[in-house]
């Protein structure tokens, strides 16, 4: 399509915002909001199929879940779809009242047989979402007896054996637990796809949105669902435009032509912090950046290797650089501020020449080489070079790779990978039931959800059995000792999984945006936000 013929679609659409490379940009309206970002990772916006953090805030405003958490209190569990629950005395069993007179955006009545083909769909898919509820044992093959509708307003949540509740509640406040209009997704429904191709690129939801036009690494737009049970959105419009460079989207912040960038540099951040036009936002997130060691790799597998990979982080350099608006340093599991956190533990340093030494006693005195891919974004891209450069200086050679190989990470086909991860849960064992647990470690098990088996690691039976147990338990402070015995075991083992920096989210946001607030859970909402006057 030529831009001639771009600017005239804009012109009939009464759309501001529809080529992405035009160097002249409108002042965004007050009744639309523009966000900015690299568009290069979102493949789709099926809710049980993604698992990616750009995507999974585009279907937290299209679809709604049974509860919420709010982003300014992630641990206070609030009524969204359900207006209450109930758990039974033996712990098992949730039984959710759901609000009537919700509408879907095609019209259909949402209902809690709606709820039920959801949760069962996502259970089936097996996708890496599943695990969201596979964890509490739900299975492909017990789940239509363990989620059922009782009636059109009744949702019967029935688990196999008692886990903590609150633990449950969190994971069904998950994007993952998006209720979809099954009559809907059903009669798009091929070969039994469970109607994932249509959702890729089509919305069968009842949230505040709903979708217009995504275009791949090009332009999404969301529409305000008038008829929305709490009330239509103050933004007639969202859209969301490809800018991957963050030098482009600091100018366009700057001159007003969009009102939200994200994934900009640092040195792009500090900048816009002298602005006062640009507020920059942080959200700290439950995950971590991390260098992922496969052990199959027979160097790799060696623990002094290993430990030795601790000692070629540049722990102080980058916060104060590329991590200065990014992340913290983090060398422990438990994310700060989560029962059994660490903060203070930080045993190591950049010493390029401890590490020569580990690899040396590991039986490589003259090094090796090894292939590492890195993610082409800000931060990981940097780290990546830093590392490569740290590893070169203790007779290691790194060769780069950038790309997009998080699928040859998920099935284990790699030396060295390092990105960031993004568990959503607010508590510990949201990153202990991905990091340290790893049941079946076989290839064939393809259990890639979890971050231990795409490192094929075979977890200590004792650290798996511990965060069972933590997860059953249901006194907070045997809880908060299990995840201070676990937190100081993993550092302890010198893991494949190698954490550096607890990951914060960083945007910068025009002062006018109001109620725009980034959600450590990865369910920002848009219909909060409103743009005062000029």
């Amino acid at each position: 399509m030529t831009r001639t013929m771009l600017l005239a679609g804009a012109a009939l659409s009464g759309l501001a915002f529809v080529s992405t490379t035009s160097p002249i940009l409108a002042q965004t309206p007050p009744d639309q909001l523009v966000i900015a970002l690299n568009m290069s990772s979102m493949r789709g916006l099926d809710p049980q199929e993604l698992n990616q953090f750009e995507a999974a805030e585009v279907v937290a405003n299209l679809y709604d879940r049974l509860v919420t958490l709010p982003a300014d209190d992630i641990t206070q569990v609030e009524p969204m779809l359900a207006t209450e629950w109930d758990v039974s005395e033996d712990g098992r069993t949730f039984t959710f009242t759901l609000r009537e007179g919700v509408t879907f955006h095609s019209g259909n009545p949402l209902t809690a047989r709606d709820a039920e083909y959801s949760l069962r769909r996502l259970v089936k898919m097996g996708l890496a979402p599943a695990r969201d509820l596979t964890q509490w044992g739900l299975t492909a093959d017990n789940v239509d007896q363990m989620i059922r509708a009782e009636d059109d307003t009744t949702l019967i949540v029935e688990l196999p054996e008692v886990w903590n509740s609150q633990l449950v509640l969190y994971s069904l406040a998950s994007f993952s637990a998006s209720i979809v209009d099954s009559e809907l997704v059903e009669e798009n429904a091929r070969d039994g796809d469970y109607g994932t191709s249509f959702l890729q690129t089509s919305d069968a939801g009842s949230g505040p949105y709903t979708l217009r036009t995504w275009r791949a690494n090009d332009i999404l737009i969301a529409e305000a669902f008038d008829d929305y049970w709490d009330g239509a959105p103050a933004m007639r419009r969202v859209l969301m435009r490809n800018v991957p460079e963050s030098s482009s989207q600091r100018l366009q912040i700057q001159a007003g032509d969009i009102d939200i960038a994200t994934r900009l540099s640092s040195s792009d951040l500090q900048a816009l912090a002298a602005n006062e036009d640009v507020t920059i936002q942080t959200t700290p997130g439950v995950g971590f950046y991390y260098i992922a060691l496969n052990q199959q790799n027979e160097i790799l597998a060696n623990p002094q290797v290993r430990e030795a990979f601790r000692y070629l982080v540049d722990y102080e350099g980058l916060s104060n650089t590329v991590m200065q608006y990014y992340g913290d340093v983090q060398q422990t599991i438990v994310p700060q501020g989560m029962p059994g956190a660490l903060p203070d533990e930080r045993p190591y340093s950049l010493d390029p020449d401890r590490a020569r030494e580990l690899i040396a006693e590991a039986g490589y005195p003259d090094g090796f080489s090894l292939t590492y891919y890195a993610t082409p974004v800000t931060p990981e891209y940097e780290i990546a070079q830093s590392i490569q450069a740290n590893a070169a200086e203790a007779g290691i050679t790194l060769n780069l790779q950038s790309g997009d190989h998080i699928g040859a990470f998920r099935s284990r086909d790699y030396e060295l990978f390092s990105a960031r991860t993004g568990d959503r849960m607010p508590d510990p064992h949201a990153v202990f039931a991905s990091y340290a647990v790893n049941p079946d470690n076989s290839q064939e098990a393809n259990s890639s959800g979890l971050m231990a088996w795409r490192a094929a690691w075979d977890v200590p039976l004792e650290m798996q059995n511990l965060v069972e147990e933590a997860a059953h338990e249901l006194d907070a402070d045997r809880r908060a000792e299990i995840y201070t015995e676990l937190n100081r075991m993993y550092l302890e083992s010198s893991p494949p999984l190698i954490t550096s920096f607890q990951r914060t989210d960083a945007r910068a946001i025009r002062a006018e945006v109001q109620g725009y607030q980034g959600s450590t859970t990865w369910i920002t909402s848009w219909d909060e936000v409103t743009k005062s006057e000029n």
